[in-house]
């Protein structure tokens, strides 16, 4: 069963500048890859990936906002996970903001580009909920023709990394009518 936002949390959402998109399901970054996702160069796959334990993506509907969230850009980890919390307070019953994975970033910035004709993001990165060793993947947004870098990323570092925030809706009881998430049977 896949989870869906309600129509009033979808207009809610895209008037005040979200994108609401359907996100297939067993996306990873070597799928993405496979597809000719225009990633800047192999190093990422070259040297880091056997060592990321990536979770092909489910299907259902996610909500993007196309930049930074406000007071993530510049902080670890950590401090923008707690950040995206205190926004998510915010949010309808059933709706929840967190950090997406590699591969959902990669899909939505392809997205974007191909209903917008630009790439969100670009000059900076975000943090994602890939791990490598001991920190995090960020993908970034440098260049025109193949600008989509993935690496892994000291938590001590930080400058230009932030969050693009993410809206899932949750799993909710279908006979709430009051919630702002819905899911689809």
């Amino acid at each position: 069963m896949a989870a869906g936002f309600s129509e009033n949390t979808t207009t809610t959402l895209e008037r005040n500048g979200w994108s609401v998109v359907e996100l297939p399901h067993g996306l990873t970054l070597e799928v993405l890859r496979q597809q000719d996702a225009p990633f800047r160069g192999d190093r990422y796959f070259r040297e880091f990936a056997g060592e990321v334990a990536e979770r092909p993506t489910s299907e259902g509907s996610i909500a993007v906002y196309p930049g930074i969230l406000e007071g993530t850009l510049n902080r670890r980890y950590e401090d923008c996970e707690r950040l995206l919390g205190e926004f998510g307070r915010a949010l309808p019953d059933g709706c929840e903001a967190l950090i997406g994975s590699a591969a959902t970033y990669v899909y939505l910035l392809g997205r974007h580009r191909a209903d917008k004709g630009t790439f969100p993001i670009a000059g900076f990165y975000t943090w994602t909920s890939d791990r490598y060793r001991d920190t995090h993947l960020v993908i970034g947004v440098f260049g025109r023709e193949r600008p989509i870098v993935v690496a892994p990323l000291s938590e001590k570092q930080g400058k230009g990394v932030g969050v693009m925030p993410l809206i899932l809706p949750a799993r909710v009881n279908l006979n709430d009518r009051g919630a702002g998430c819905v899911s689809r049977q």
